[in-house]
């Protein structure tokens, strides 16, 4: 009698070519995380319209095949920026404001804490203002994002203005302007409050709220460059920490 020889396991081969798929897959997203970083330097560096997919490739330090295997124009890749902008503001801003209820405060330290990083993370700053100018998706990210708070301030009778459109925007490009001056050497001590509180006021909190919320310490995870450690921050006269509601 012949004795047939045992059949080999699938599951051995089935566990490497999972595991291949995996590390193929992990090196995809580096390598296309690298771009988009690359990309976010050339911005910072020349401006938006001003990069081509050759020079993409040099800055990240891959051949040419290997960009357009994720990118067919430079169009895409800006949008690409846009969405990974657009997703870290979300990420940071909720983080910061978490358990907190007043939409002023919210928006309080939604502006500060990019004027902050303005401050100590330029290229990254940078990168915001350029693509800003062109890219929807962060300029939907950070609208949405103002109006909301605008639109609970409103309902917390914290804020009074006339038209939500023109306030999102006076929010939006107040925080923008200032972080632009912070990165041409304009310096002025405590900036991200000064700009908070005129913001307040402008939207119709009284003096009072307006000097108490902008120079309220700011939470404990505070924005830092992408290879840098948090700034310490000064302590400011009469200051006192974000509380989850604000008297009226």
């Amino acid at each position: 009698m012949t004795i047939k020889p045992e059949r080999a396991s699938s599951k051995p081969s089935r566990a490497r070519n999972e595991s291949a798929v995996t590390r193929g897959h992990k090196k995809k997203v580096r390598t296309h995380q690298a771009l988009i970083e690359a990309a976010m330097r050339i911005y910072a560096r020349t401006g938006v319209g001003d990069l081509r997919l050759s020079d993409l490739a040099e800055e990240a330090q891959v051949s040419h095949g290997t960009v357009y295997n994720y990118f067919k124009s430079r169009e895409e890749v800006l949008e690409a920026v846009g969405v990974q902008l657009a997703t870290e503001f979300s990420h940071q801003i909720s983080a910061a404001s978490a358990g907190i209820e007043s939409g002023a405060e919210r928006m309080s330290i939604a502006v500060r804490m990019f004027v902050e990083r303005a401050r100590q993370d330029p290229g990254w700053a940078s990168s915001v203002v350029r693509v800003h100018q062109y890219d929807k998706n962060i300029r939907s990210a950070i609208f949405n994002y103002i109006r909301a708070d605008l639109q609970q301030g409103m309902t917390q009778r914290l804020f009074k203005f006339k038209n939500e459109d023109l306030a999102v925007a006076m929010v939006v490009f107040s925080a923008l302007g200032a972080m632009t001056l912070v990165l041409e050497g304009f310096d002025v001590e405590n900036i991200d409050s000064l700009v908070s509180e005129m913001l307040l006021m402008g939207l119709g909190a009284s003096p009072a709220k307006a000097n108490r919320i902008a120079n309220s310490t700011l939470p404990a995870c505070e924005v830092k460059g992408e290879d840098s450690e948090p700034t310490p921050r000064k302590k400011k006269r009469g200051a006192r920490p974000a509380t989850s509601r604000t008297k009226v």
